[in-house]
């Protein structure tokens, strides 16, 4: 997905008007805020899960275990809270504004100048003394601005929530990945599974075949065992890949669930589960519909729209004039302060800010219409390809589904033939190659059957993934 993260000149332009009126925020009601950060602080960041160290975890856990130990997801959340603060920072400009500073000076000589007097005498006025300390306080308030801070907190807020669902979209494509790794280590696992059943009948057939032609029997030959010893020698070749496969993917669902290399993943079952039966039907039309509703990001480009909406409104109010009160005290006390003493006191002022011409005025607006509208464009791209992505998806799972039926059919029919082979080659039927060839054709018919479900599962992953189908509640 494109980065939805909007641009907000209008809102620093606004803030940026007047640096007297937002060099600091008065922090006020801090019981409150305090309150409603620890509410969000336990929203962005749920409980951890707790598990015993011998706990053997299923798939439900793995992906419970990642919505609170994956580092992205850290990620996303912090710059949730991050984007909250600009919501605070808008909301700050309600409020009124003071500021206190201090200042001790010193010098090493006083600070004179040389006044004539009705041009008869030459005085020395003292300006200032070796030492002064200057206090000074400072109030503003914004009174009117004729609407931009109430289109800069809309804006801010949209904003909050797109960065708040990008936590559950994150969520979405965490857990994702932890129940495509955790098949694919069960994948492996069978693969080796069945490597290893094919290499013992395999040793047995060669030691059966070693026995006979030692015996000078006609049902086997020293080719039968050498064919064996050949297809041993492969198979072997072919479990070293796959147990390094499944390390690697081990320790891929380790990183996506966010476990250190050094602690310990025990899977309550290694073996894929078996595919739903046929009654499931997988309806695009359905899925599509369910889909639209669940997907974060389609939500986050309903909000991104809005903002790019807003600031076109942003851009008309720019022109409204602002009002703002200031005040300020002063305080100055020294050594023979004879000039600055005079300038103690309070001085309070109204200011009405009314702007007049800004060539560039019709070049923002046309700007912020022109991001609206392929805002709108982009919307109607997005929803498109999102139907494409739940339509293709759906039908690769369909597919996925009848290709793992057929893959079973095939499964059964392989052990069948291999049984009768055996069947066969006892009552002297066949000679003993064609046991040989049998169990190659169930080896090969069970991974086969292996990879169509994991292909099923995989494809199954992915529509939930498309559709944001959760089937437990976390995080938002």
């Amino acid at each position: 997905m494109k980065n939805l993260s909007p641009g907000y000149p209008g809102i620093l332009g606004f803030v940026a008007l007047s640096p007297i009126l937002f060099t600091g925020i008065l922090g006020l009601g801090g019981g409150c805020a305090l309150t409603q950060k620890q509410s969000a602080d336990a929203r962005l960041f749920p409980p951890h899960p707790e598990f015993p160290p011998e706990h053997r975890f299923s798939l439900d856990d793995l992906v419970l275990l990642s919505v609170h130990r994956n580092a992205s997801l850290d990620v996303a959340r912090y710059e949730a809270e991050a984007a909250q603060g600009l919501v605070d920072q808008v909301k700050a400009l309600w409020l009124p504004q003071l500021r206190f500073d201090f200042a001790a000076i010193a010098y090493d000589n006083n600070l004179n100048y040389e006044a004539r007097a009705f041009d008869l005498a030459t005085l020395n006025v003292p300006i200032t003394g070796t030492y002064n300390f200057v206090n000074s306080l400072a109030f503003s308030q914004i009174l009117y601005t004729g609407g931009k801070r109430t289109s800069g907190l809309k804006q801010a807020k949209m904003y909050a929530e797109i960065k708040r669902l990008d936590v559950l979209r994150q969520q979405d494509a965490v857990a994702f990945d932890v129940a495509n790794y955790y098949h694919l280590v069960c994948f492996t696992n069978e693969v080796d599974a069945i490597l290893e059943d094919a290499v013992r009948r395999l040793r047995v057939f060669r030691q059966v075949a070693e026995n006979l032609t030692q015996r000078g029997s006609l049902r086997s030959s020293n080719v039968d065992r050498l064919q064996a010893d050949y297809f041993i020698a492969q198979l072997e070749q072919f479990r070293v890949l796959v147990q390094a496969g499944r390390q690697q993917a081990y320790e891929a669902l380790k990183h996506f669930v966010g476990v250190s290399r050094d602690e310990p993943l025990s899977l309550k079952v290694a073996s894929l589960p078996p595919a739903l039966t046929a009654t499931e039907m997988i309806s695009a039309y359905n899925e599509v519909v369910e889909g639209f509703s669940q997907r974060p990001e389609a939500k986050q480009l309903d909000l991104f729209t809005e903002i790019r909406r807003e600031q076109v409104k942003f851009a008309k109010v720019a022109w409204n004039p602002n009002v703002v009160i200031l005040g300020s005290y002063l305080d100055s006390q020294g050594s023979n302060n004879t000039i600055l003493g005079a300038i103690d006191g309070l001085l309070a002022s109204l200011i009405v800010d009314v702007p007049i011409y800004d060539a560039g005025r019709l070049g923002k607006l046309r700007e912020a219409l022109g991001f609206e509208n392929a805002s709108l464009a982009f919307q109607r791209q997005f929803e498109e390809l999102i139907t494409l992505q739940i339509e293709v998806t759906a039908i690769d799972t369909q597919k996925a589904l009848a290709t793992e039926m057929k893959a079973a059919r095939a499964r059964a029919a392989a052990m069948e033939h291999y049984d009768a082979t055996r069947q066969a080659y006892s009552r002297e039927l066949l000679p003993a190659s064609a046991v040989a060839t049998a169990i190659g054709l169930d080896m090969l018919a069970k991974i086969q059957h292996a990879q169509s479900l994991y292909a099923y599962h995989d494809a199954r992953a992915r529509l939930k993934r498309v559709t944001a189908d959760r089937e437990a509640q976390y995080g938002y």
